[in-house]
C-alpha cells in the first residue's frame, strides 16, 4: 500500500457514506431505475478497472451476435464530445473510446453506441434499432438509472473485491456489499491449472446469495500476434522486442511474454492512455529498430500514426474453467424469455 493511499484513508471513510447514501437511494425507491421492454445485461465491477471487462464483451458477442440481434452501449470513457455517438465507418478510438471502438472493428454484426447517461443512450438504440432483441452494457455497475435484466460482476482472482478497499486506500468504487446486485460473479484471470478446492475456497470467502451463480475463467492468448503481417509469439524470441501498454493491470500479458521466453522492454502508460505525436516520436528515436508488441485497445490507438516499426498485437479471450454451458445458458434465456 503506498504512502499516498495510506495518507488519504480518512476520504475513503467520506467515499463510503457518500456511495451507501446513494445506493440506499436507489434500495428504497427514491432514486428510480428505469425498466425498458428488451433486456439489459450489464458487466461491470466494483473495482477501477483491470478485471476484463472487454474480453467477457467480446466472449459474449462471439457466441452469440449470430443469433441475436446485440447492440453494444458504453459510456465511451475518454471520447472527445459528450452525448450519444453512434459509432460508424468514421469513428475513432477519440470519438467514440477505445474499447468500444475495439468492438466496433471486431464485430460488423452489431451496433455500437455510447453515452455517459445509459437511460438515454437506451432510448436511443431502442428506437433505431427495432429489431433489437437485448443491449450488453459495458461498466455499468454503478450505473443504476437502468434496470438490468442480468447483472453480471467480475473480480480478479489475485484481488478479489473482498480483499480491496474504498477509493482512495484501495481500488474499490462502492463498498464491498454491493456485490449483493450481482446475479453472476465471474472471477478472472485465475490461474489455467486452478483446482476445484481453491475455488470452493473462493466461494466460501464470497458468501454468495442463493439466487447468485459464480464462475471461474482465466486469460487465454492467441499465440499469433496480430498486425499488418501475422506472426507466432516464438518468432520474436531473439529479436528486440518493445512492450507498450495502456491498460489497468499488466500481470497477465507480462506472464505471458515471459513464459515465451520474450525479453522485453515496457513502456507502461496509464490506462486509457491517448497516445500523441511526442509519444509516437519518443518512441521511434529510443526504440527506431524494435519490435513492439502491445494490446488490442492501445493498437486501435497507435496504428493511426506512422511507425517505421512492425507493430503487433496480442488478442485476449476469455476462457471458462468449467461450467461454461451454464453460463451460456443463462445468457441465451435472459436474451428470449
Amino acid at each position: 500500500m503506498s504512502l499516498f493511499r495510506i495518507i488519504f484513508y480518512p476520504f475513503s471513510l467520506l467515499y463510503f457514506v457518500l456511495t451507501s447514501l446513494r445506493n440506499r437511494m436507489f434500495d428504497i425507491g427514491l432514486l428510480k431505475s428505469k425498466s425498458f421492454n428488451i433486456p439489459l445485461i450489464g458487466i461491470g465491477n466494483l473495482s477501477s478497472g483491470g478485471t476484463g471487462k472487454t474480453p467477457m464483451v467480446e466472449y459474449i458477442f462471439a457466441n452469440f451476435s449470430n443469433n441475436f440481434h446485440l447492440s453494444l452501449l458504453s459510456r465511451g470513457y475518454k471520447k472527445n464530445r459528450s452525448g450519444y455517438i453512434k459509432a460508424s465507418e468514421k469513428s475513432s478510438a477519440n470519438s467514440i473510446g477505445d474499447e468500444p471502438y475495439q468492438i466496433f472493428r471486431k464485430f460488423n454484426n452489431i451496433k455500437v453506441a455510447v453515452d455517459e447517461n445509459r437511460v438515454r443512450g437506451v432510448e436511443n438504440l431502442i428506437n433505431e434499432e427495432p429489431k433489437l432483441q437485448a443491449i450488453i452494457l459495458d461498466d455499468c455497475f454503478q450505473h443504476r438509472y437502468v434496470s438490468l435484466k442480468l447483472n453480471i460482476l467480475l473480480t480478479t482472482y489475485t484481488n478479489p473485491f473482498f480483499k480491496d478497499y474504498l477509493l482512495p486506500y484501495g481500488n474499490l468504487r462502492e463498498s464491498r456489499n454491493g456485490f449483493q446486485r450481482a446475479n453472476i460473479i465471474v472471477v478472472t484471470k485465475c490461474p489455467v491449472d486452478l483446482k476445484a478446492t481453491e475455488m470452493n475456497k473462493f466461494r466460501s470467502s464470497l458468501k454468495l446469495e442463493t439466487n447468485q451463480s459464480l464462475f471461474f475463467t482465466s486469460v487465454q492468448y492467441n499465440n499469433i500476434l496480430n498486425g499488418k503481417r501475422n506472426i507466432s509469439i516464438k518468432e520474436l524470441q531473439d529479436s528486440k522486442v518493445l512492450l507498450i501498454t495502456g491498460i489497468a493491470n499488466n500481470l497477465s500479458i507480462l506472464k505471458y511474454l515471459k513464459h515465451n521466453k520474450i525479453e522485453f522492454e515496457h513502456l507502461n502508460f496509464s490506462d486509457h492512455h491517448n497516445y500523441s505525436n511526442n509519444d509516437i516520436n519518443k518512441i521511434g528515436k529510443k526504440y527506431c529498430d524494435y519490435n513492439i508488441i502491445t494490446t488490442e485497445k492501445d493498437y486501435v490507438k497507435l496504428s493511426d500514426f506512422e511507425m517505421k516499426n512492425n507493430l503487433y498485437y496480442l488478442e485476449i479471450k476469455t476462457n471458462f474453467l468449467m461450467d461454461e454451458d451454464l453460463f451460456k445458458n443463462i445468457i441465451s434465456k435472459t436474451i428470449t424469455n
